[in-house]
C-alpha cells in the first residue's frame, strides 16, 4: 500500500512538472514534449476529429477521435504530445482529457489579413471589410477560396464536411470569422490560411447586400445586360471600363428593386469590360467585385472536333465525328503554318521524338517574324524544349510543391488580328508527346473566334508576367498565386461557350453543376475519378432516373470510394477502358446529346477530376452547349464505352435521336417524324400532369394540332414496342 501511494504521488508530480501556464508557454516547447493546457474549444464536429482552443495568450489544436464529442464553448484540459503536422502546432496523440464546463463564450480577435501567421495560429480571429475573389458563386469541398481587403490576400479551405459546401459566396464587403491555421508541405512561413466554421462566421453589414454574382446575357458584338439580385430592394447601378479603372463611366437607374439588370452597348466586337456593379438603398451601397465580360466576335464561329482513336458515326446526327489517326500533330503544324502574326504555346509536356517536330513549326513562324511565345511545364523533361531556338521566348511553370503542375493543353494563334477571321484556339486533352498522338484516346477541339483566343490570351499573359515578347517571371503567377480574371461566358455563333481556368475559377464547382443539368442523359469519359463530390454527384443524378454511363482508364486510378460508389449504384453502366495500346486520356463529359430541348452540353479540356487539378494545377475547360458538338463527343464516347462492354439504354438512346420534333417551339403545329414505320403511343401532358392530348399511329411522319391550348410548357409522352421517353415542348 505504502509503495502505491508513493507511486500515486510521482505520477501526480510527474503530471504537474509537464502542465505549463498557458498555451502561448506551451507553443514554445520542443516537438516531441508532453504538454498539460487548458482553453476554450472555438469549433465542433464541422471541421472533422480537430479542436482548436485557447486561453488569453495563444491558442493550438489538439487532434483524436476521443474529442469527437467536444463541442464549441467547451474548456477543456488537454494532455499530449507536441506534433508538427505539416507546420500546424497540434497536440496528437492525445493522451487525456477533461471537460471542465460548457457554453463558454469566446470573442474573435479583429486583426488584419497581413497578420494571419505564427502568431494568430489556432486563435479566432476576425477580419472586416474583405471581399471574396469567387463572389457569387458557390462553395465546394475540398477546395481553396481567396478574399481580399483591396492589400493583401488570404485563402480559406472548405472541407467536403463543412456545412458551407453549397452555400453562396458572399458577394461585395463582408466581415470574416475563422480559426487562423496552416497547412504547408514546405515551409513554416507559408501556408497559412483561415478555417471558416459555417455561415454564421460570415458576416453582412448594411441595409442592402448583393446576393449573386453579376451574370451576363444577351450578348452581342457591341452590347450585354449584366444582371444581379439583392436582398432588399434599392437601385441599379455600374462602373465600367475596358482596364480595372473603370474608366468609361457610370450607369444608373433609380428604380428599386431586388433583381437588377442594366444593358452596356456602343462596344466594339471582342472587347473586354470589367464591370462593378452597385446598389443603393438609404445610406447604405453595396458593391459587387469587379469582373470582366467580353462581346461577341464577328468571327466565322466555326468549331471542328477531332479525337486520335476511333469513333462510331451509326450515332451520327448528321455530321459524322473525325478521328485524326496518328496526324493531330501534322494537323497542329498546319494551324502553326498558316499563322500571320503570333502564336502562343502553353503545354505541359513537349516531345518530338514519334511525332512531327512542332518545335521546328514554332521556329519557323519566330525565323518569319511572328510574336511566338512558349509556356511549359517545368515539372517535366520537356525534350522538345530544347529543340526550340534559343531565341525564341520561354518560361517555365515553377517547380511542384506548394504549386502544382502546370498542365493547360493550348494554342493561341493570330488572337489580336484586325482580321476577325483569323484567330484561332486549339485546345482539349492532348499532350504533344508520341503517346498522346498516335496511342492514347484524346479529343481536340478547335475554334475560329477572337472573343475566345483573347480570353486565353488574358490567362497566357497572367502567367507570362507581362503583354510583351518576353516574359516577366517577377510578375508572373502560377498555380495558388493565380486570381480569376478572365470572362466566363461567351456566345459563339450563337453558341453559349463558358471556359474556366484552375486553380482559380473553381472548376470543380462547374464539373457538378454540368452533371446536375442532365435530365435524360449523361456520358462521362475520363482518365480518373477522385474526388469524393463528383461521385455523390454521379449516383445521385443516377438516382434521379437519368440514363448514365461512365468510363475511366482504369479503376486503379480513382479513388476507392468513387469505385466502391460507381460499381454498385452504375453497375455495367461504368466500365474501365481495356483497349490495348494506350491510355484513355479525355477530361470529358457529355449531358443530353440525344434531346435537343435539353441544353445538350459538352465539358471538356485538360482539368482531370482530382483534388490537386482543383486546387493547385494550371488547368484549362470548356463547357460548350451546342447539340452538334454534343453529338460529335458522343459518336467516340458510344464506340469506347461499348467496346469495353459498358451497357446503356442504347435502344431507346437510338429511337429518340432518330426522332425529329419541329418546330419546336410553335403556335399550334407539331410534326413528328422517324426513319421507318412503327406504331407509336402519343400522349401530352400540361404542366400539372393534366393529359391534354391522346391517340395512336402507325406511321413513320405525323401531325398534332394544339390550337385549343394556352401558350405554355408540356410534355409529350412517345410509347412504342418496348420504348418509353418523354420530350418537352412549347407552345408561344
Amino acid at each position: 500500500m505504502k509503495n502505491f501511494i508513493l507511486f500515486f504521488i510521482f505520477l501526480l508530480f510527474s503530471q504537474i512538472s509537464f502542465s505549463q501556464e498557458n498555451i502561448a508557454e506551451a507553443r514554445s516547447m520542443n516537438i516531441g514534449e508532453t504538454i498539460t493546457v487548458t482553453g476554450i474549444v472555438t469549433n465542433g464536429s464541422e471541421l472533422g476529429s480537430i479542436r482548436y482552443f485557447q486561453d488569453e495568450t495563444a491558442g493550438i489544436a489538439a487532434y483524436g477521435s476521443q474529442l469527437s464529442d467536444i463541442e464549441r464553448g467547451d474548456e477543456i484540459t488537454v494532455t499530449g504530445v507536441l506534433k508538427d503536422y505539416n507546420y500546424l502546432l497540434e497536440i496528437d496523440p492525445v493522451t487525456s482529457f477533461t471537460v471542465n464546463s460548457s457554453n463558454n463564450e469566446i470573442s474573435p480577435t479583429i486583426v488584419n489579413i497581413s497578420e494571419l501567421g505564427e502568431s494568430t495560429e489556432s486563435e479566432l480571429v476576425q477580419f472586416d471589410n474583405v471581399t471574396f475573389a469567387n463572389g457569387g458563386e458557390t462553395f465546394g469541398s475540398n477546395t481553396s477560396y481567396t478574399f481580399s481587403d483591396g492589400t493583401n490576400n488570404a485563402t480559406t479551405y472548405v472541407r467536403s464536411s463543412s456545412p458551407l459546401v453549397g452555400e453562396l459566396i458572399p458577394v461585395g464587403n463582408i466581415s470574416i470569422v475563422g480559426i487562423a491555421s496552416q497547412y504547408s508541405y514546405s515551409s513554416p512561413n507559408s501556408g497559412y490560411q483561415l478555417i471558416i466554421r459555417d455561415l454564421d462566421d460570415l458576416i453582412g453589414s448594411g441595409a442592402i447586400s448583393i446576393t449573386s454574382s453579376l451574370g451576363v446575357d444577351n450578348i452581342t458584338n457591341n452590347s450585354f445586360d449584366i444582371s444581379w439580385t439583392t436582398d432588399n430592394e434599392g437601385s441599379t447601378g455600374l462602373f465600367y471600363g475596358n482596364t480595372l479603372d473603370l474608366e468609361l463611366g457610370t450607369l444608373y437607374n433609380e428604380e428599386n428593386t431586388t433583381e437588377h439588370t442594366i444593358n452596356i452597348d456602343g462596344l466594339n466586337a471582342s472587347e473586354v469590360v470589367y464591370v462593378k456593379a452597385f446598389s443603393v438603398k438609404e445610406n447604405d451601397t453595396a458593391f459587387s467585385n469587379v469582373r470582366p465580360f467580353i462581346t461577341s466576335s464577328n468571327s466565322t464561329g466555326d468549331i471542328k472536333v477531332y479525337f486520335t482513336t476511333e469513333v462510331d458515326n451509326s450515332f451520327s446526327n448528321g455530321t459524322d465525328a473525325i478521328t485524326l489517326a496518328e496526324s493531330a500533330d501534322d494537323t497542329l503544324i498546319n494551324y502553326i503554318s498558316r499563322a500571320k502574326y503570333s502564336v502562343d504555346l502553353c503545354i505541359y509536356n513537349l516531345n518530338n521524338s514519334g511525332i512531327s517536330n512542332i518545335s521546328n513549326a514554332l521556329n519557323d513562324a519566330h525565323n518569319n517574324g511572328l510574336r511566338v511565345r512558349v509556356i511549359f511545364g517545368g515539372t517535366n523533361v520537356n525534350m522538345g524544349i530544347g529543340d526550340l531556338n534559343a531565341s525564341v521566348p520561354r518560361l517555365a511553370s515553377p517547380e511542384a510543391g506548394e504549386y502544382g503542375i502546370m498542365h493547360n493543353k493550348f494554342v493561341i494563334i493570330d488572337a489580336n488580328s484586325e482580321n476577325p477571321n483569323d484567330p484561332i484556339l486549339w485546345t482539349g486533352s492532348m499532350n504533344m508527346t508520341s503517346g498522346n498522338v498516335n496511342q492514347d484516346a484524346n479529343n481536340i477541339i478547335i475554334l475560329q473566334d477572337q472573343s475566345i483566343t483573347k480570353v486565353y490570351q488574358m490567362e497566357f499573359e497572367e502567367m507570362w508576367g507581362s503583354d510583351g515578347e518576353n516574359p516577366d517571371a517577377s510578375n508572373s503567377k502560377f498555380s495558388i498565386e493565380k486570381t480569376d480574371n478572365t470572362p466566363h461566358k461567351l456566345l459563339i455563333n450563337d453558341k453559349i461557350v463558358e471556359c474556366y481556368f484552375s486553380p482559380s475559377d473553381g472548376t470543380n464547382s462547374k464539373i457538378i453543376e454540368t452533371i446536375n443539368s442532365a435530365n435524360n442523359e449523361l456520358f462521362i469519359e475520363t482518365m480518373l475519378i477522385t474526388r469524393s463530390d463528383i461521385v455523390y454527384a454521379i449516383s445521385n443524378i443516377n438516382e434521379s432516373g437519368v440514363t448514365v454511363g461512365t468510363i475511366v482508364n482504369s479503376e486503379g486510378e480513382c479513388s476507392d470510394l468513387a469505385v466502391s460508389i460507381l460499381n454498385e449504384n452504375l453497375g455495367n453502366s461504368f466500365v474501365s477502358d481495356n483497349i490495348v495500346g494506350g491510355t484513355l486520356h479525355h477530361k470529358l463529359m457529355i449531358v443530353d446529346p440525344n434531346n435537343p430541348n435539353s441544353d445538350p452540353t459538352v465539358l471538356t479540356g485538360s482539368h482531370n477530376w482530382s483534388n490537386s487539378a482543383n486546387n493547385k494545377n494550371d488547368e484549362n475547360t470548356l463547357i460548350i452547349h451546342s447539340e452538334d458538338i454534343a453529338n460529335l463527343y458522343y459518336q467516340e464516347f458510344m464506340h469506347r464505352f461499348t467496346a469495353n462492354n459498358g451497357v446503356v439504354n442504347i435502344e431507346n438512346i437510338n429511337l429518340e435521336n432518330k426522332l425529329l420534333i419541329y418546330p419546336n417551339p410553335t403556335k399550334n403545329k407539331f410534326y413528328l417524324k422517324t426513319d421507318k414505320m412503327q406504331e407509336m403511343n402519343i400522349e401530352i401532358f400540361d404542366i400539372f400532369g393534366k393529359k391534354i392530348f391522346y391517340k395512336n399511329y402507325f406511321d413513320k411522319d405525323v401531325s398534332i394540332d394544339l390550337n385549343k391550348e394556352e401558350k405554355g410548357i408540356y410534355f409529350m409522352k412517345i410509347k412504342t414496342e418496348n420504348k418509353s421517353f418523354t420530350k418537352k415542348i412549347i407552345l408561344n
